[in-house]
């Protein structure tokens, strides 16, 4: 059977890779041919990714984002690099929601894939959406959608009209985090089921095999700061000089942290190496967060700016959001010392990603 499956795939981030990876993966595994529309709208352009918006004189924006453009570069080469060894791409490259209506890709299956797939208040034009909705292929054509992400919970009432008829399309639909539930509710679709993000279907040990990368001699503490949050730079550091630990922050965004090892021009392959070998992580990243918990480890997840329902969700299915999601320096220390029992995890947290591999299953079937 042949699945065509849309999503996050060609982004600087990476979360958005390893769940495009994953989802691929998983449904090799159960023996189904899975390629992945290579959907590129402006929003996700390599201009767009080296050039972003900024509302200032192109002189402050030059002096601004000049390193920014350096470090993006480098970042826009690795995704390109990575989707051409490990995802089977269409051979052809859609530019907009249009290319699909023309041309589209031809399969027994249409997949929604994982991440923030639905959310309206992205960088690209409104007409690219439907395209994440399927809405170039017919009634007729079966749809699923695995594990989407809205990214908020308020819409405006236009988009709630649009978005209702959309999604009633789908044969089958999960979501990522269970507050999406309720937003499938207040939208009229009532068949919504809640799934485990597409990275924990495939096991820690497969991803360390996928990995492949010697892990660091030194015992350390892994920054992953994707908001250049400064509470989370402090509290990482306290842990680390508490726990005797030295510090490797990834440092991509340009959030240099005094005395670590601030790596740049990272890969996924080092990312999942870091998590896996690390004592104790430290972020603010959902992804971080679900890796984490996979690699069963140490950590502790701090509130980003917004969206963090996503965080919110996984945290509160394995009973931990209100021992490791927290916002506050003291209660951040205190958490650190006192470790996760994954005796308790584990069950419930395999038990999801049981229930949520049947739910593909059995919508392919």
């Amino acid at each position: 059977m042949k699945i065509e499956l849309i999503t996050l795939h060609r982004v600087t981030n990476f979360g958005s890779l390893l769940q495009t990876y994953a989802t691929q993966t998983f449904l090799n595994k159960e023996g189904y041919d899975v390629e992945v529309i290579d959907f590129v709208p402006e929003g996700l352009s390599f201009k767009r990714a080296i050039f972003p918006k900024a509302k200032t004189s192109l002189l402050k924006k030059l002096i601004k984002i000049l390193p920014l453009i350096i470090v993006n570069s480098v970042q826009y080469k690795m995704v390109n690099r990575f989707l051409k060894r490990h995802i089977n791409l269409t051979q052809k490259r859609y530019k907009c929601y249009g290319d699909l209506l023309k041309e589209k890709p031809i399969a027994d299956v249409y997949m929604t894939g994982s991440d923030q797939v639905w959310n309206t208040q992205n960088n690209n034009p409104p007409e690219d959406l439907k395209a994440y909705y399927l809405q170039f292929i017919g009634a007729e054509n079966k749809k699923i959608a695995y594990a989407g992400s809205f990214g908020k919970i308020d819409f405006f009432e236009e988009e709630k009209l649009l978005i209702g008829k959309w999604l009633k399309d789908y044969n089958a639909i999960s979501v990522r985090e269970d507050s999406a539930l309720t937003t499938l509710e207040n939208l009229g679709i009532y068949n919504g089921v809640h799934v485990a993000d597409p990275t924990l279907l495939l096991t820690a040990e497969d991803w360390k095999a996928f990995s492949k990368k010697e892990p660091p001699k030194e015992k350390y503490l892994f920054i992953y700061n994707l908001n250049r949050n400064k509470l989370l730079e402090k509290v990482a550091i306290e842990i680390a000089k508490q726990k005797n630990l030295k510090v490797i922050n990834f440092a991509d965004s340009l959030e240099f942290v005094k005395g670590a090892k601030n790596r740049l021009c990272n890969t996924p392959m080092d990312f999942l190496n870091y998590i896996s070998n690390a004592d104790f992580v430290v972020t603010d990243s959902f992804h971080g967060t679900a890796f984490s918990l996979n690699f069963k480890k140490q950590f502790i997840s701090i509130p980003a700016p917004k969206y963090n329902s996503r965080l919110e969700s996984i945290l509160r299915k394995v009973n931990l959001i209100e021992k490791r999601y927290l916002n506050d320096f003291d209660a951040c220390i205190k958490a650190s010392n006192e470790n996760i029992d994954y005796t308790e995890i584990t069950p419930i947290l395999d038990e999801f990603i049981e229930e949520s591999k049947n739910f593909l299953r059995s919508a392919l079937k």
